[in-house]
């Protein structure tokens, strides 16, 4: 068994001179250095050339008024003395200001050098009572004990930045001073240096303390400011992380979906084909598969779009009847081949300030994932007046009946991918997107979604709206279906990837039309040229060369107004997606599902 040997503490004035090398040692080098540049800096800051006149006219004061009680060379001797030191101090501080800042490997030795300058300067007046005080003169011993207590009082001040500066200067001045009172003999002298010891001692005291608060402030600064530094680098990380996520769905989304837009088209043709055949089963099991992919890949582009900024809201006043109405519409199949109830209550005339497609998109994907996990019961869709944060609001509730989400899943189900008891990943659940993206429309839209659940007993979502009061809203068109006319009967389609423009026109042809397919744009004009019976085009975003789907349809509707124009594309970069809204012209994002180009064709001008 051994005894750990207590550590000897070093003598205080030893701890007072080695202060800084024993907490550089402690708190690390690396983390102390802006530290000893702020002390520095301080320090510099002081030597001013006023501060520096000032400390010379005071030594002056003191060489000539004693010079005048008693003329003697060692009063002269002193004035040189004092005097060289100081423009030694002046002369450096003023080249080291001019250098401009101090490297980091010299903060050390320049502070080193600060202090031995100093120490240079309380040595020389440590010598002033020995070379001016006239021994056993009570006067002249008062005024040198008043002098060099309010140079060193003012010194310890201006110094208090650094612990080592303000010691070589108070130390050595006020030795001299204790030891030529004490030397001069009789009470007075003795009591005089007694007590001006006891001062210099508290000086020491309260001048440490005041550097150690200044050096814990320092610090504790500099390691917030280092922290929000590797804050923000750790946020920029995460955000390029995200950037580098949404570029990569972006270009994953448009380079899958253009071959499946063909596989689409390609699969509708099949089973407009075979509907009557022996393999019409087939087909129409591979058809589902197809829209089945389409509809994951749509939840993946929905996502970066959403994340790239591509998506902006529109915000108007809505009604919530026509708002149910459509959701009723979209979904009530949907429930009732599940065997459920969907029930849909809008009590009043509400109004709110929203984004029509966005806020049925939100509502939509809330009631979809609603109905998808109630086996049996009922989905109840309902909206009542509220008040939030923003004053009056209407609060949309979809409350069901399914299986609940238990408290420690809660906050994870609106993440990407994730989804309650499917640890399978059953494809037929879908791929877990539908509630991240209810979470970024949300935060689009600034409608703040809640969530309750129990397990086995359901989920109530609310999503609250801002309301708009009847009086100041717009009446609503009334709902109906889109007008529909006979598809034209000769339709151009300009698309470069040939599976894509051979789909399209496939599908369309087993829907009666007669279709051309060009892949360049020169081609697609000389065709409006030689067939003036054309009475639709359908162009993609991206075409080879300079001019792209939009500019060919753009010139296409202002010269030839009676076209029905159709852009298809599968581009998500926000630019792109601007340019497509500015432009006014309909458009179908790829994948295409078969119906929807027929719906768009269909639809008159």
């Amino acid at each position: 068994m051994s005894a750990t040997l207590p550590q000897r503490k070093p003598p205080a004035w030893q701890r007072l001179l080695l202060h800084e090398e024993l907490v550089d040692a402690a708190r690390g080098i690396d983390a102390m250095r802006p530290v000893r540049r702020a002390q520095l800096e301080l320090l510099l800051q002081k030597f001013s050339l006023s501060a520096s006149v000032a400390a010379a006219l005071y030594a002056f004061a003191l060489w000539v008024l004693f010079y005048a009680l008693g003329p003697s060379p060692r009063v002269l001797l002193w004035a040189v003395l004092v005097h060289s030191v100081q423009a030694v101090r002046y002369t450096h501080t003023r080249r080291l200001l001019a250098r401009g800042p101090v490297p980091d490997a010299e903060l050390g030795p320049e502070l080193h050098r600060q202090t031995r300058l100093l120490w240079m300067l309380g040595g020389a007046w440590s010598l002033a009572p020995w070379l001016l005080m006239r021994q056993g003169d009570t006067a002249s011993m008062a005024l040198m004990a008043v002098f060099i207590v309010g140079m060193v009082s003012s010194a310890a001040a201006v110094l208090s930045s650094h612990r080592q500066t303000v010691a070589a200067f108070v130390v050595p001045a006020m030795t001299g001073l204790v030891l030529a009172l004490a030397w001069s003999g009789g009470l007075i002298g003795w009591i005089m240096a007694l007590a001006l010891a006891q001062y210099s001692s508290t000086l020491l005291k309260w001048t440490a303390q005041q550097v150690d608060l200044l050096v814990d402030s320092l610090q504790v600064r500099f390691e917030k400011e280092n922290l929000a530094q590797r804050l923000a680098e750790q946020v920029e990380r995460v955000e390029a992380g995200s950037r580098e996520k949404t570029r990569f769905l972006a270009s994953a989304s448009h380079d899958l979906r253009q071959p499946l837009h063909a596989v689409s088209l390609f699969t509708a043709v099949l089973e407009h084909a075979l509907a009557q055949g022996p393999q019409a089963e087939t087909v129409a099991r591979l058809g589902n598969s197809v829209r089945m992919l389409s509809a994951s890949l749509d939840g993946m582009l929905d996502v970066s779009r959403l994340d790239a900024g591509a998506v902006q809201p529109r915000i108007e006043t809505l009604a919530v009847h026509p708002l149910f109405v459509s959701l009723q519409n979209t979904y009530g199949g949907r429930a009732q081949e599940k065997g459920l109830r969907l029930r849909i209550r809008a009590p009043g005339n509400l109004h709110v300030a929203s984004d029509r497609l966005l806020l049925e998109r939100l509502l939509g994907n809330l009631l979809d994932n609603a109905i998808k996990y109630t086996e049996q019961g009922g989905v109840l869709v309902a909206a009542r007046p509220a008040h939030g944060p923003a004053g009056e609001a209407v609060r949309f509730e979809i409350v069901d009946t399914g299986m609940g989400i238990a408290e420690d899943q809660q906050g994870q189900v609106f993440e990407e991918f994730y989804q309650v008891g499917n640890p399978q990943r059953d494809r037929a659940h879908g791929l877990g997107l539908g509630l991240s993206i209810v979470r970024r429309l949300s935060a689009l839209l600034q409608h703040p979604v809640a969530l309750r659940s129990r397990v086995g007993r359901g989920t109530r979502c609310s999503v609250q709206v801002r309301a708009v009061p009847p009086v100041a809203a717009v009446a609503a068109p009334p709902l109906r279906a889109a007008a529909r006319t006979q598809l034209p009967a000769h339709v151009l389609v300009l698309d470069d990837e040939v599976d894509s423009g051979t789909a399209t026109a496939a599908w369309l042809g087993a829907q009666g039309c007669r279709v051309q397919v060009v892949t360049t744009v020169e081609q697609a004009r000389a065709v409006l040229q030689a067939h003036a019976d054309v009475g639709a085009v359908v162009a993609d975003f991206r075409l080879a060369g300079p001019e792209s789907g939009l500019d060919f349809l753009g010139e296409v509707r202002r010269t030839l107004p009676g076209i029905r124009c159709l852009l298809v594309t599968g581009e998500t970069a926000p630019e792109r997606i601007s340019a497509i809204r500015a432009s006014g012209l309909p458009c179908l994002f790829k994948p295409v599902q078969p119906e929807r180009l027929v719906e768009a064709l269909s639809a008159s001008a």
